[in-house]
């Protein structure tokens, strides 16, 4: 009895295995629920057709994109398929770490155009649809367009699997082509800085919406009506969104 308690235990504290568990128990749920949620969007696509439900397909394309990606460097570092990951070709380790950090920029912007349309919504309550119809093909252009500014540059460098001391945990390397020394440019480091721009841009505009909504919106309740099973959805996915976002955070800034 003593060893089955005392097995996960020991299990748990290597660090190298912990961050691996804490991210499938936290990760596993958050891209189940982003599906189930994408799936309901799709099959009742009548009633949720809206700009808002637009934007938020295209950051959970991305959210699951990331999380299933991920596990492309995380294996390594556990040691799980080492010999395959010693073999593996420069551009399939090159394509595993453009698609972690294209995600990462890709949400950002998403995230911040969510919360930009639900401000919106509050300020222009009758036309703010009708604007962003207009602007949503753009705005898909800069969530999926934008990050490859930042990303790009990812295929014009080599990459390696390096074995580490203990002969089975692999982590992958980037060098440039001509020297083969560690590469300059560190996405992990633009990927936390893009985080925490970005971070303090939604709690501006968190903070203007909570104002606007204090001010305006309590005060004409009675002059707007509106579909209250879509807006209490909408507010719960708008907090879901910027609650991931501080573990997009947390999670660039342990990279």
């Amino acid at each position: 009895m003593g060893f089955f308690l005392s097995a996960p235990i020991v299990f748990l504290a290597n660090t190298v295995y912990l961050p691996f568990v804490i991210s499938v128990i936290i990760g596993v749920p958050s891209a189940i629920l982003y599906l189930f949620e994408v799936v309901i969007i799709i099959t009742k696509w009548k009633d949720f057709n809206s700009s808002f439900f637009q934007l938020f397909i295209a950051r959970a394309i991305l959210n699951i994109l990331n999380f299933i990606i991920s596990f492309g460097q995380r294996f390594g570092k556990v040691g799980l398929f080492t010999d395959i990951y010693l073999q593996l070709p420069s551009w399939v380790l090159a394509t595993i770490y453009f698609f972690g950090y294209y995600c990462i920029h890709g949400e950002n912007i998403a995230t911040t155009l969510q919360l930009f349309n639900r401000l919106s919504s509050i300020l222009w309550p009758f036309t703010y649809e009708k604007i962003w119809r207009r602007f949503l093909p753009l705005s898909i252009l800069l969530i999926f367009i934008i990050p490859l500014s930042w990303t790009i540059q990812t295929f014009s460098k080599d990459f390696s699997s390096r074995l580490q001391a203990d002969n089975q945990t692999v982590t992958i390397a980037m060098y440039n082509n001509i020297s083969k020394k560690d590469g300059n440019d560190n996405p992990a480091e633009y990927a936390a800085y893009s985080c925490v721009i970005f971070m303090f841009i939604c709690l501006i505009i968190n903070i203007a919406t909570l104002f606007v909504y204090k001010t305006k919106v309590q005060s004409q309740s009675n002059k707007i009506t509106s579909n209250g099973l879509q807006q209490t959805i909408e507010k719960r996915l708008t907090l879901y969104a910027f609650w991931t976002f501080v573990g997009q955070l947390l999670i660039s800034i342990s990279t």
